[in-house]
């Protein structure tokens, strides 16, 4: 058995872009097509991290250039027109780089190092880019679509403006542009994955309904609960609007990933049922888990010179997870979370132990009380807002209403053994 199989059946860092290891989702992908068929339509995939929504969108943008293959595994392919996609796509993903919708149009125009630039899809190309580049170094205080930069500025300086009236315009100068360029073609879907990282996405609602026609398309994936979370300004899209929502994968499914995992791995190393069983009630609906102790699970039989993983291996397994032991990031933010206070753990783990996704602190910070913590209002201050100035475990919605910033820390918080006993 070579490691490489190993190393490619399970997949728990990085998005599934190969239709032959996307399982499941079949109603979201046919809703997809559907939104992909239909002229101006806004698609909008949301849903809690770690249920699989990057994944979906890799699969939205292969189908929209053509790709059948899903749709047949899927056998949803009769939902496609007769003459099949043929979209010009472009992809780009938000960071800690793009805070408001302008930052994002720039992305979107000049691409970034995983994609090209959307000049690449007119006739001149890439050509009139590194003109516009030159147009900003040596255009004194004031640069094209209305950035300001300095004289011979870096790009960072290039790349740090406002949304203006102007690089709306030019916008939809270059997407015109690329119309008139591609007549053979669908259309144009621009695609725009982590959308929810956008700090002021202000904005860009307004322009999906200016830029949007037959031709020009838009779709963005990003975290949350509601259309309304992740698209602020929804109400001015109307009718094009065209929600996908993915929620915690169905326990089918999950097998369906274990499946595929071993059909890669030509059956020389199986799953158990009991093994698979366990696997699947330690997910929750969170397929990431399924890929991460999937993954761990079949190293260990390699390492071992099994031929199956058995209930065993997985107890093993669990015994890691259990005490901190497995490598993940989730055990990261758990160390970040709790650090030295054995009291902010405590408190942690009673909200972590509440099945409800928004947790009324009421009755935590009493149960609290009632094991000793002394002031639980504020240790949560550093589960909110740590010193360090990161991303908190915790988020508060709403006045004595919080949840877990990634829901997959909430299922790792619960698994994970005390750090202080």
């Amino acid at each position: 058995m070579s490691i490489d199989k190993i190393q490619s059946a399970f997949f728990p860092s990085k998005e599934i872009t190969d239709p032959d290891f996307f399982v499941g989702r079949k109603e979201e992908i046919k809703n997809s097509i559907l939104a992909l068929s239909e002229g101006g339509s806004f698609l909008a995939v949301h849903g809690l991290r770690g249920v699989g929504k990057s994944s979906i969108a890799q699969q939205v943008k292969l189908i929209a250039q053509g790709n059948d293959r899903l749709p047949k595994m899927l056998k949803i392919e009769k939902y496609l027109p007769k003459k099949g996609f043929n979209y010009l796509t472009h992809y780009v993903s938000c960071d800690n780089y793009t805070s408001n919708v302008g930052d994002l149009l720039k992305r979107i125009l000049f691409g970034d190092n995983n994609n090209p630039s959307l000049f690449s899809l007119t006739k001149t190309g890439d050509r009139k880019l590194e003109q516009i580049k030159e147009t900003f170094k040596s255009g004194g205080a004031a640069g094209l679509m209305g950035i300001k930069v300095e004289a011979g500025g870096s790009d960072e300086a290039v790349y740090s403006t406002h949304l203006s009236d102007d690089l709306i315009q030019q916008f939809k100068t270059v997407l015109g542009t690329i119309q008139k360029d591609n007549q053979s073609k669908t259309g144009l879907l621009i695609i725009v994955d982590e959308f929810d990282v956008l700090a002021d996405k202000t904005g860009f609602g307004s322009i999906v309904k200016t830029c949007s026609n037959e031709f020009i398309k838009f779709a963005v994936s990003g975290i949350a609960n509601t259309i309304t979370e992740l698209i602020v300004d929804h109400t001015s899209i109307g009718r094009q609007l065209h929600a996908i929502e993915v929620e915690k994968m169905p326990s089918e499914e999950m097998y369906g990933i274990i499946s595929r995992a071993e059909h890669k791995v030509d059956h020389e190393i199986t799953f158990s049922e009991p093994a698979k069983h366990a696997i699947i009630g330690q997910a929750e609906g969170f397929p990431y888990f399924v890929h991460l102790l999937g993954k761990q699970a079949l190293f260990e039989a390699f390492e071992l010179g099994q031929s199956s993983v058995d209930h065993e291996t997985i107890q093993n397994l669990n015994d890691k997870v259990c005490k901190g032991r497995l490598k993940t990031i989730y055990e990261d933010i758990y160390h970040s979370a709790v650090k030295s206070s054995e009291q902010r753990e405590l408190l942690l783990k009673l909200f972590a132990d509440e099945d409800a996704d928004e947790i009324f602190s009421g009755p935590i910070y009493t149960a609290a009380k009632d094991l000793g913590v002394t002031n639980p209002s504020q240790l949560m201050k550093e589960l909110t807002q740590p010193q360090d100035g990161s991303l908190g475990i915790l988020t508060k919605v709403r006045d004595q209403y919080y949840r877990f910033t990634d829901p997959v820390a909430k299922v790792y918080t619960r698994i994970r053994n005390w750090k202080f006993e």
